[in-house]
């Protein structure tokens, strides 16, 4: 078994020294950010609010088995559907601070605490399997890589960021690693199907990136790569079990049989059931039949047999979770939730998200891929690090494909990138010294970088001089956007007006929550089509649109920022958010100028 090792001290010193750089540079950035108070929160995403509320709610005596938020679209509430064993992790951190802080800073310290721990952790393990695999050079690259690149470094780990994909990507990272480190098969199984089984706990995001797992040791299995067997029983039976019981404590008895496609429900339970008693199967098979093609073919047979068992009862889920929604619902989540849209057409497009999440993902993947066939033609670095850096681009691979229908989706190969990055330059460097040109090898590297690790912070510098060079704004560019009454001082203004339900856009309607004592009808969960629907189509609808969103959902409010452009600029709201008057729509005095509040006067419109 061939593994990356340095017999240079000095690679070793510097991938330490910058290990813990970079985790002091994580806990320094989380030391500033705590100063900023609960008023930070707000600037972060809506599902971070959201996550937030339901660990206060929880904390103050709402059930465990209870996730609604009542406080939007009352009086039923909103059910999140999320795990509560990731809002008793983060209420455990409130509880703690309890001890030598107020709540208010209590609360302040979980909320930073969180995601950092979160960071930390998904550092050491990468940079420490990194320094395994592909040696501390390469290691000291993915260190770094995790810091520049947006989702790990700016988005989903940063302070107050408690949403739960930074879970669900640390989980994916430590499957990954199983996979591609050396170690007593039976435990790496068994820690890969407990992180996988956790990680569909908190939500069904990183379903395909599991599923991968699943498919590579079974294929190693088949060709009898040694150890996989037995670390592919473990990981399949423990991910089933340790799946099941985190179903059982986190949902509730009598919504046990409940086919439920947006979380881990009954058909998941089932489908992870049925896999491991394939994968058991395939084990125990793949050392007694010895032709390789027979393995194949009766690997396969029993695969059908698995999914021809379960397909009854996961057949509902196989349109997936939005499936069911309207059409026009739908279209919102395709349309206006800037992650929820296709990579490609953003790309071409210039998108910010799409440039700074997706390229250098696919960039990693195609220029290790590159390196990869050329060290395979070359035999180069050593059969078993081929055959893990392998892995490594599939799951790349996994995230870039998967950006192809909603960019949030490149973070399935999210836990290989940094892998991918530190490949690339420990090879780029390999080859350049090969072949007697470390000086060309070194050149070579910008590129490299400029498309990978740096090309985020180059567009971004790009895109400023461009705007700094381009004509002053005109009068139409220049008129507020929704987003510009998202901040704490202009919400809390609301509160000197009596409480009541605001219907506002979806965007606005987690900081009302946060920030002030008044409910919202409106928020972008498809656990509730109509609040979804109403927090974008009365706002680029016509007036009848609009009075009949209020007239349904019973409003007390109607706010806007003001002079803001909703839809093409035609709408009815644009018109009152210039300042329109309209029947049975009263302005409310008191609030930020920002904002422009109208107290529905006349339910019956």
């Amino acid at each position: 078994m061939a593994l990356q090792h340095d017999a240079d001290p000095r690679e070793n010193r510097r991938f330490r020294m910058v290990l813990f750089m970079a985790m002091a540079l994580v806990v320094a950035k989380a030391v500033l950010t705590a100063s900023s108070g609960i008023e930070g929160l707000a600037q972060t995403g809506n599902d971070d609010i959201m996550r937030f509320l339901s660990v206060r709610d929880w904390l103050a005596g709402q059930a465990w088995f209870d996730t609604r938020q009542y406080r939007m679209v009352p009086p039923e509430g909103l059910d999140l559907h999320w795990s509560r064993f990731v809002d008793a992790a983060i209420g455990g951190l409130v509880r703690l601070g309890e001890v030598v802080v107020s709540t208010e800073r209590a609360e302040v310290f979980a909320l930073v605490a969180w995601p950092t721990l979160l960071f930390l952790g998904l550092i050491a393990a990468t940079g420490l399997a990194a320094r395994r695999v592909l040696g501390s050079r390469a290691a000291l690259v993915s260190v770094m890589a995790l810091l520049l690149w947006p989702p790990t470094g700016a988005t989903f780990f940063a302070p107050m960021h408690v949403d739960h994909h930074n879970i669900q990507m640390l989980l994916t990272a430590v499957t990954l690693i199983t996979l591609v480190v050396p170690g007593p098969a039976g435990r790496l199984g068994a820690i890969g199907g407990a992180a996988s089984a956790m990680s569909l706990a908190v939500g069904l995001e990183m379903m395909p990136a599991i599923g991968l797992a699943g498919i590579v040791l079974l294929c190693q299995t088949v060709f009898l790569t040694p150890g996989r067997a037995r670390q592919l029983g473990a990981f399949s039976v423990t991910l089933a079990l340790v799946a099941a019981v985190l179903f059982a404590g986190q949902t509730a008895p009598d919504e046990w049989m409940a086919t439920r496609c947006d979380e881990l429900s009954m058909p998941y339970l089932a489908l992870a059931s049925a896999g491991a008693l394939c994968c058991l199967a395939v084990a125990a098979m793949a050392g007694r039949v010895p032709n390789g093609a027979l393995r194949g073919v009766a690997a396969l047979v029993l695969v059908v047999l698995a999914v021809a068992l379960v397909y009854p009862v996961v057949r509902p889920c196989l349109v997936g979770p939005y499936g069911d929604l309207p059409q026009r619902v739908q279209d919102v989540i395709s349309m206006r939730i800037a992650e929820a849209r296709p990579a490609l057409p953003a790309l071409l497009a210039g998108d910010t998200m799409a440039v700074r999440f997706v390229f250098p993902a696919l960039m990693a993947a195609a220029l290790a891929s590159a390196l990869w066939v050329l060290d395979m033609r070359r035999r180069a670095g050593g059969a078993e690090t081929r055959r893990r850096v392998g892995i490594l681009l599939l799951f790349g691979w996994l995230g870039v494909i998967g950006s192809l229908f909603q960019i949030r989706l490149v973070m399935l190969g999210a836990a290989a990138f940094p892998f991918l990055c530190g490949y690339l330059v420990e090879g780029v460097l390999r080859v350049g010294k090969a072949r007697g040109a470390g000086r060309g090898a070194r050149l070579a590297l910008v590129p490299v970088l400029a498309l990978t690790l740096l090309s985020p912070a180059l567009y971004s510098l790009a895109t400023s001089l461009a705007a700094r060079a381009g004509s002053s704004m005109g009068p139409a560019q220049m008129r507020a956007t929704d987003a510009s009454c998202r901040t704490p001082d202009v919400l809390r203004s609301l509160n000197t007006v009596p409480s009541g339900a605001v219907l506002s856009t979806s965007n606005l309607g987690a900081p009302l929550l946060l920030l002030t004592h008044h409910m919202a009808l409106a928020g972008p969960y498809h656990r509730s089509p109509e609040a979804m629907a109403d927090g974008v189509l009365p706002f680029e609808g016509d007036e009848a649109q609009m009075r009949a969103a209020l007239r349904r959902t019973g409003a007390d409010y109607l706010l806007l920022c003001r002079d803001a452009v909703y839809g093409d600029g035609s709408s009815f709201a644009t018109g009152l958010a210039a300042g329109e008057g309209a029947d049975g729509l009263e302005a409310v005095a008191g609030p930020d100028p920002a904002l422009v509040l109208l107290e529905v006067s006349g339910r019956d419109g």
